[in-house]
């Protein structure tokens, strides 16, 4: 779930001075900073129609503070429930043009449009028409669209629902992985998103990054559940206020470190944070060396079962998700206890294709640290007899026997 369970201490923190609420109101003008002459237009779709409402004007501050280069707009479409929101704010959906400003007791960014109530924040045609909307209003040399709210990987939080990103809680409803495609990038003539981010949890896992390969140049997120807080906005967005002319690589890879230092300086209790940076032209290579794996292991599992159910067993996992296992530390240890010199060499190969897709990695490395084995992406795998068959519906499983093996591994 994004960001996973709500943090007391985190909000005790951090949002007593926010309770004033959100103004719309006329923000300071952008201060003298910045540099650089390409325009980026960063949309946040922030669907806070649940129990993550508590951050959504901590996030919204933070981008106001750092607000600081014209060259850069950031839009945000903004849904809050009464159910979640507190007594005396605005409910329904908003869209505001975030505006520099330092009183962090306040929302005083422009209000663009108040869309009402009943948006279904959890449709990927709301989704679609957003990015549509942000393109055609604020056209700009690069984009990057941030998705706020909870997650749950390719898999659902709960089985009926069958989705995996941007729950809205007040209408029951969520986007599954396989509809982001469409949604981002409705056409092979609508350009790709720069830098696709998923402020939310579990979703850095090879099965949403493989999905979202045509749709954004490089996608940035985390393989465990981060706090409610989720991005620290002043944090991440300054490279781009600072210098507008930064290549989209090198601001996602930036993400990671900025994001793992933020939560190491500011929660230190917090044991859990991983971020990494994915470049999506790379993943078909992931993909081609994870099948090789795949029929290897299919081929060999009758010789390795103890060994083989082991290494799944060993390998690390996330939140309340056991299945979800880091793909180069469960394939580390397949290599490492069946010592068999053909699987070796493709794990090998596999190791190979994903030091060149994800070109920044962190995570936290401290003793007790719990995602202490956490490389840059996550699999689904698993225990023996648990395999779901929806999984089949997703392009990695169309796309290598990775499902094959999951059907038939000890």
């Amino acid at each position: 779930m994004r960001r996973g369970t709500l943090y007391l201490v985190g909000l005790i923190l951090l949002l007593l001075p926010l309770f004033a609420g959100c103004g719309g109101g006329r923000a300071t003008p952008n201060p003298p900073g910045g540099r650089g002459s390409l325009k980026w237009t960063v949309m946040v779709f922030m669907n806070a129609a649940n129990d993550l409402d508590d951050y959504s004007e901590l996030n919204i501050n933070q981008m106001e503070q750092i607000q600081t280069n014209s060259n850069v707009r950031v839009v945000v479409q903004w849904k809050r429930a009464a159910r979640f929101a507190p007594s005396g704010s605005w409910t329904g959906t908003r869209r505001y043009l975030i505006q520099y400003d330092t009183d962090s007791q306040r929302v005083n960014s422009r209000l663009l449009e108040d869309m009402g109530q009943g948006v279904d924040m959890g449709s990927a045609e709301t989704l679609r028409e957003f990015v549509r909307w942000a393109r055609t209003n604020y056209p700009a040399d690069r984009y990057a669209l941030v998705i706020w709210n909870h997650g749950s990987g390719w898999r659902s939080r709960a089985a009926f629902h069958g989705r995996a990103v941007s729950f809205d809680d007040e209408l029951g409803t969520s986007i599954k992985i396989w509809e982001l495609p469409t949604a981002v990038r409705p056409s092979s003539a609508d350009p790709r998103m720069d830098v696709l981010l998923f402020d939310a949890s579990l979703m850095q896992m090879l099965e949403v990054a493989y999905e979202c390969r045509e749709i954004a140049r490089y996608i940035v997120g985390s393989e465990e559940s981060p706090p409610g807080e989720g991005y620290p906005y002043h944090e991440i967005l300054k490279p781009l206020m600072d210098n507008s002319d930064i290549a989209p690589a090198q601001w996602a890879s930036a993400i990671p470190r900025v994001f793992v230092s933020w939560y190491h300086q500011n929660f230190p209790f917090y044991r859990n944070i991983t971020q990494s940076a994915v470049d999506a032209a790379r993943l078909e290579a992931v993909a081609s060396a994870l099948d090789a794996l795949a029929e290897g292991l299919v081929a060999k599992r009758s010789l390795y079962v103890n060994a083989l159910a082991r290494a799944r067993q060993d390998a690390q996992n996330y939140s309340t998700y056991p299945e979800y296992r880091d793909l180069w530390r469960a394939a580390e240890l397949i290599k490492q206890y069946t010592a068999d010199a053909e699987l070796s060499q493709r794990v090998n190969a596999l190791h190979a294709a994903l030091q060149q897709a994800v070109i920044a990695n962190d995570r936290d490395t401290r003793t007790g640290s719990r995602v202490f084995h956490s490389y840059g992406l996550s699999i689904y795998y698993p225990d023996s007899g648990s395999y779901l068959g929806r999984y089949s519906n997703t392009a990695l499983a169309r796309a290598t026997r990775w499902d094959d093996w999951l059907q038939v591994a000890p």
